[in-house]
């Protein structure tokens, strides 16, 4: 039987939170992880307060689930309430400003999909907009789980690289925060995913990480290591692929995974970059990957590769 299926996912009450991801160190006392400076440390929500009150978490404990690209998610605590920080892991500039107008933007456009499943059509705009916050939201997200749960997972996440911090800094310093770009050589896809277990009330799955790494081979023989992450908040998943774009041009690295196979092309859509001849993406797709598989999300129903192409 096929692991995803066409319609509509099934509709029940407050989420609950299951965060997947890997082994780790604590970061303490650093600076600005965007700027470098040591000033007017804050604490970064990296699931933003707008998606904390969307999903209206509030009774009862959230799971923290972690899981390697395959395999059953492992608890790694339980929280009494969804939110995941950076403790002063930004300065109060490239909190509030920087990233703060960059929630702004996306709010109204992630929270119907995420938190509530509504249909919406995405123009190249709208694209690039979630391409930029997905990325920015997996860096941070690697952060403060290295952070907040040191030695509780099995594998370690994709760290950014200076090159790939500069970028976005740039981005949000330079545009406006509503035609930001991921940083180049980056890719992103969205797909549907049924956050809600079935049958059983007020059970679901509002967050969920799950890290890889993506070596991609280079004109030497050697390979530049980057990652192919996936993060699904509420039903809207988000499947990211960055490197150090400096060193992989500088080594000549290929081009990484073109794309998912064909028999789940149209419940994987890629965002960015911007295909030739691309258009706007409905939403929600048109299949959607049950509660049940969110492994097949991950590994492209077993046909991920991770080499270049």
């Amino acid at each position: 039987m096929s692991p995803w299926r066409a319609g509509s996912p099934g509709a029940h009450a407050q989420p609950k939170l299951g965060v997947q991801g890997a082994e780790c160190a604590r970061l303490m006392g650093m600076a600005c992880v965007l700027c470098g400076s040591m000033d007017n440390p804050t604490d970064e929500d990296v699931i933003p307060k707008w998606l904390l009150r969307a999903f209206a978490v509030e009774r009862g404990s959230t799971t923290v689930n972690v899981r390697e690209e395959s395999g059953s998610p492992q608890e790694v605590r339980k929280l009494r309430h969804f939110q995941i920080t950076l403790d002063g892991g930004l300065c109060q500039k490239c909190n509030n400003e920087l990233l703060g107008g960059l929630e702004q933007v996306v709010q109204p456009i992630l929270e119907p999909m995420a938190v509530r499943y509504e249909s919406t059509a995405l123009d190249l705009a709208s694209q690039r907009l979630l391409a930029g916050w997905a990325v920015k939201t997996v860096y941070l997200l690697e952060l403060a789980s290295r952070q907040q749960y040191p030695g509780a997972r099995p594998v370690e996440g994709y760290q950014p690289s200076n090159s790939e911090i500069g970028w976005l800094l740039a981005q949000l310093e330079q545009r406006p925060a509503k035609l930001i770009e991921p940083p180049p050589r980056s890719m992103v896809w969205l797909a549907g995913w049924d956050c809600k277990k079935a049958d059983v009330a007020n059970r679901a799955s509002t967050l969920n990480y799950a890290p890889s790494t993506a070596p991609v081979p280079t004109v030497d023989g050697g390979e530049v290591v980057g990652q192919f992450t996936t993060l699904a908040i509420g039903f809207a998943a988000f499947q990211v692929f960055t490197v150090d774009y400096v060193e992989a041009d500088v080594r000549k690295a290929k081009v990484w995974n073109p794309g998912p196979p064909n028999n789940i092309a149209n419940a994987i859509r890629q965002i960015w970059p911007h295909r030739l001849r691309a258009d706007d993406v409905t939403w929600p797709l048109p299949i959607f990957f049950p509660n049940d598989s969110f492994d097949q999300l991950v590994n492209w129903a077993g046909a991920l590769r991770r080499g270049g192409a």
